[in-house]
């Protein structure tokens, strides 16, 4: 009797999980129903959502990707960092209750990335677990740090990333009070080295953080990060690392120097292009000078100041 009884009562509670359950999933349907009904959604410069359906197992999310900003075929390495920038994203605000409704179903979350240009296509699915790890890892986040580890993130999957055709971004990393970026510099193409050009990088990299903020989105969204560093009271390093001599350069922009960025100091000053065309005109001239034999005495001028800086 007591055996008809447990068993009666364990059928009885697999049939109120397995109603709890179905509910679960009527809620999460009507919900990706709404959610689709508003498609598609447009994000700007970078693509848009261009639906969002539920099958009963499986919530999947189609998206439009702007391969300008990052090809498809180069995330298809980095699918873990990118599961993180979902989580993050999903961790707080709008699309609280979408994660808390597949959490609930116990269904998968797909992802579909394609991109615009090229037509490849990307897919990430996470599981309820995976979500609410991420709700838990993320939750506790301002949205100033979301940001950043957001752009952080962003500019990893993409490395290396060429700069000039002497210049390559090869690694990011971030600590508690910096943004660290590492460079390589093909030291034979430019045939010299870096040993007094400390200041004149420092000049150029704060042009073109100014330069950075025009335009667009992606300009705002340029303000947006910058800002959420000076929130954070995190500065940004740059490390050069030439090829040939193995010699290392590097320097740091305070969050002072960041908001003086964001304030206009640096608005119109020249850029790494023009300073390029202006040392190409100069290497013009001065062989011109050889060939004509010209004498030219040397140490005439000692100095050139920009902005407050010697070179």
């Amino acid at each position: 009797m007591k055996g008809m009884i447990k068993s009666l009562m364990l059928v009885i509670m697999a049939s109120v999980l397995f109603a709890s359950c179905d509910e679960q999933k009527k809620e999460l349907k009507s919900l990706v129903e709404k959610m689709n009904s508003e498609c598609p959604l447009p994000l700007g410069d970078i693509g848009s959502v261009n639906s969002i359906m539920f099958d009963g197992e499986v919530v999947e999310m189609k998206f439009t990707s702007n391969e300008s900003f990052a090809p498809v075929s180069s995330l298809s390495n980095h699918q873990q960092e990118l599961k993180e920038i979902l989580g993050m994203s999903f961790s707080k605000g709008s699309n609280d209750k979408l994660v808390e409704k597949i959490i609930a179903a116990g269904v998968n979350f797909r992802s579909v990335f394609v991109g615009m240009q090229s037509g490849e296509k990307i897919v990430l699915e996470v599981t309820p677990d995976d979500l609410k790890s991420y709700a838990e890892k993320f939750s506790n986040m301002t949205d100033q740090q979301k940001l950043i580890v957001t752009m952080y993130i962003g500019t990893k999957v993409k490395l290396p990333v060429a700069i000039d055709n002497m210049t390559k971004l090869v690694g990011l990393s971030l600590t508690s009070d910096a943004l660290k970026y590492k460079f390589e510099v093909n030291d034979a193409e430019t045939g010299q080295n870096m040993d007094s050009s400390i200041s004149f990088m420092k000049y150029i990299t704060l042009s073109q953080m100014a330069n950075s903020l025009k335009g667009g989105m992606m300009g705002e969204r340029n303000r947006q990060f910058y800002q959420a560093l000076i929130d954070c009271n995190q500065g940004a390093e740059y490390e050069y690392h030439e090829l040939q001599t193995g010699k290392r350069m590097s320097f740091r922009i305070s969050t002072d120097e960041i908001r003086e960025v964001l304030n206009g100091k640096w608005d119109n000053q020249s850029s790494a292009k023009e300073w390029e065309n202006l040392g190409n005109a100069l290497e013009e001239l001065a062989n011109a000078y050889d060939d004509d034999s010209t004498y030219v005495e040397e140490d005439v001028v000692d100095s050139v100041v920009v902005d407050g800086y010697y070179y």
